[in-house]
C-alpha cells in the first residue's frame, strides 16, 4: 500500500507537462491550418482576378499593336475591380501581361515588347500573372523562428476558340484590271469553288479544323469535320502569312452540312439547328434549275429568286467562266470578254454584294457602262438594286424565312474562308500559306445542285483585325 501511494505521488504534474508540450504542437497545427487556409483563400481570389483579366483582355486581341494595347488596358482595369487578402486591391501593370501565338509559355512574349503590327500578328492568347507580394501570416509568426510572410499568385491564359471561319480553303487567283480585285477575286461575282484551282477544275481543299501545326491533323476524315462545317467555325485562328493544313476532296455529307444554312438537315449532315441554325433568309439565287458538270446551265431558271430578275441579259451560267488564258487556268478576264459575251461569262451577279470598279478604271466609260448596264431598270430591279441586295430584303420575291421550328441567324450564308497559296496544297495534311480571309456568300445549296458543288459570291477580304470568335480559358 505504501509502494502504490509513493508511485502515484511521483506522477503528479505529469499531465500539466504533457498539456504544456501539446500546446506548442496545437498552436503550430492551428497556425498551419489557419495560415494555409488564408493562403488558399488568397490564391483563389488572385486566380479569379487573373481569370477575369485574361478573358476580358483576350477579347481585344486582333493581330495589331493597338489590339495588344487595348488588351493590356482592359486586363489591368478588370483586375483592379477585384480584391484579395480581404481588403487589398489587385494591382497589375504591363509587366504582368504577355501575349502569344499559343497558350504555352514558349509562345509568349512580354506585352511591352509587341510594339508593331508585325510583332503583334498572330498573338491571340493573353497571359496574366498576379503576384500577392508579401502575405503576412497570422499564427505561424507566433512560433519562434516561424514564417513571418508567405506569397502566392494567380495565373491565367485565355485565347480565341471556335473562330468564325468555315474549314474550306480556296486558291488565290490571277488578277485582271476591270474591277477592284482582292487576291484575284471580285466583289459581287460568283465562283464555283472547285474551279478556283491552279492545277485544274474539280478539286476542292478543306482545312483541318483543329490544328494549324504543320503535319498535325487530328480531323482529316469527313466525320470529324462535320461539326465544324455545320457551325462554320474552326478551333484556332488562321493567321495571314502562316500555314493551315489542307486536305483534298469533296463529300456529300460535307456539302449537306453547308446546306444547314438553308434550313436543310438531312441525317448525313449531322447538323443540329440549335448549334447550326439556318439563315434568316434562305432564298436561293440560282441561274439554273439544273447545272451541267462544267457549271453551265442545263435549264435556265426564270422563277422568283433568279438573277434574271435584277440583271440583263439573263446569265446562262451560275459562276464566272474559267478557262486557259495566257497559258494559265483562270477566270476569263474582262479584257477577253467581247461585249456580246461579257454578261454570260460572269454568270449570276450581285446576289449579296456590289462590285467595286477599280480606281484606275473609274473614268473608263467602257468599263463603267458595261458593268452598270447589267442592272435592270429600277422598276424591275430588286428593291431599287444596287442600293439593297436581294439577300438583304426581308420580304418579296427575294426573301424566304426558315421554318418556325428553326429560328434563323443573320449572316449564316456568309462563309469566312481562307484564301491560300495552292502551289503546296492538297493531298492529306499538306500545309499551305494563308494569304487572306475572304467573305463568300452561298447563293444556292451545295448538295442539292446537280453538279454537287459550292457556289459562292465574293464579298471582300476581311480587314486586318482577326475574325470574331469565342474566348475561353486555357490555363
Amino acid at each position: 500500500m505504501k509502494i502504490t501511494t509513493c508511485f502515484r505521488n511521483r506522477q503528479q504534474g505529469a499531465v500539466a507537462i504533457i498539456v504544456g508540450l501539446s500546446l506548442f504542437i496545437l498552436i503550430g497545427l492551428l497556425g498551419l491550418v489557419l495560415d494555409l487556409g488564408h493562403l488558399y483563400i488568397t490564391k483563389t481570389e488572385l486566380q479569379n482576378a487573373a481569370d477575369a483579366a485574361a478573358l476580358s483582355g483576350a477579347k481585344e486581341l486582333n493581330g495589331t499593336a493597338a489590339g495588344v494595347t487595348s488588351a493590356v488596358n482592359k486586363a489591368i482595369a478588370t483586375a483592379g475591380q477585384n480584391k484579395f487578402d480581404f481588403t487589398r486591391q489587385v494591382l497589375i501593370d504591363i509587366g504582368d501581361i504577355a501575349a502569344g501565338t499559343c497558350p504555352d509559355d514558349s509562345c509568349m512574349s512580354p506585352a511591352s515588347s509587341l510594339t508593331s503590327d508585325t510583332l503583334a500578328a498572330g498573338r491571340t492568347f493573353l497571359k496574366v500573372t498576379i503576384p500577392s507580394g508579401n502575405l503576412a501570416t497570422w499564427f505561424m509568426r507566433a512560433i519562434p523562428n516561424g514564417t513571418q510572410n508567405t506569397a502566392t499568385y494567380g495565373l491565367a491564359v485565355a485565347g480565341k476558340y471556335e473562330v468564325d471561319i468555315t474549314p474550306i480553303a480556296i486558291c488565290q487567283l490571277p488578277s485582271d484590271p476591270d474591277v477592284t480585285n482582292e487576291l484575284g477575286y471580285k466583289r459581287g461575282i460568283s465562283y464555283r469553288v472547285s474551279d478556283a484551282n491552279p492545277i485544274g477544275p474539280g478539286t476542292m481543299y478543306w482545312i483541318d479544323p483543329e490544328s494549324a501545326a504543320p503535319g498535325t491533323c487530328p480531323a482529316t476524315n469527313t466525320k470529324d469535320t462535320l461539326p465544324y462545317v455545320c457551325s462554320g467555325k474552326v478551333a484556332y485562328t488562321p493567321i495571314v502569312g502562316q500555314t493551315v493544313n489542307t486536305n483534298t476532296g469533296i463529300s456529300d455529307p460535307q456539302l449537306a452540312a453547308l446546306d444547314s444554312r438553308f434550313d436543310s438537315y438531312p441525317a448525313q449532315s449531322k447538323c443540329d439547328p440549335s448549334t447550326a441554325p439556318p439563315d434568316t433568309n434562305i432564298k436561293e439565287y440560282s441561274a439554273c434549275t439544273t447545272t451541267n458538270t462544267n457549271g453551265t446551265c442545263k435549264n435556265m431558271n426564270t422563277s422568283a429568286g433568279s438573277p434574271s430578275q435584277w440583271t440583263n441579259p439573263d446569265p446562262n451560267r451560275q459562276s464566272i467562266l474559267f478557262g486557259t488564258y495566257n497559258g494559265i487556268y483562270q477566270p476569263i478576264p474582262y479584257a477577253s470578254s467581247a461585249s456580246g459575251t461579257f454578261a454570260n461569262n460572269y454568270g449570276a451577279l450581285w446576289s449579296a454584294f456590289r462590285p467595286t470598279i477599280a480606281a484606275a478604271d473609274s473614268t473608263d466609260a467602257a468599263v463603267s457602262t458595261r458593268w452598270t448596264s447589267l442592272y435592270k431598270a429600277p422598276a424591275n430591279a430588286a428593291t431599287s438594286y444596287p442600293q439593297t441586295s436581294p439577300y438583304a430584303t426581308t420580304s418579296g420575291n427575294f426573301f424566304q424565312a426558315p421554318s418556325a421550328a428553326h429560328p434563323g441567324k443573320p449572316g449564316r450564308r456568309v462563309l469566312n474562308m481562307v484564301i491560300v497559296d495552292c502551289s503546296t496544297a492538297g493531298g492529306v495534311c499538306r500545309p499551305a500559306t494563308v494569304l487572306g480571309i475572304g467573305k463568300f456568300f452561298m447563293q444556292k445549296q451545295a448538295n442539292q445542285s446537280s453538279d454537287k458543288n459550292i457556289y459562292v459570291e465574293f464579298g471582300g477580304l476581311l480587314p486586318t483585325p482577326l475574325p470574331t470568335s469565342d474566348i475561353k480559358l486555357y490555363r
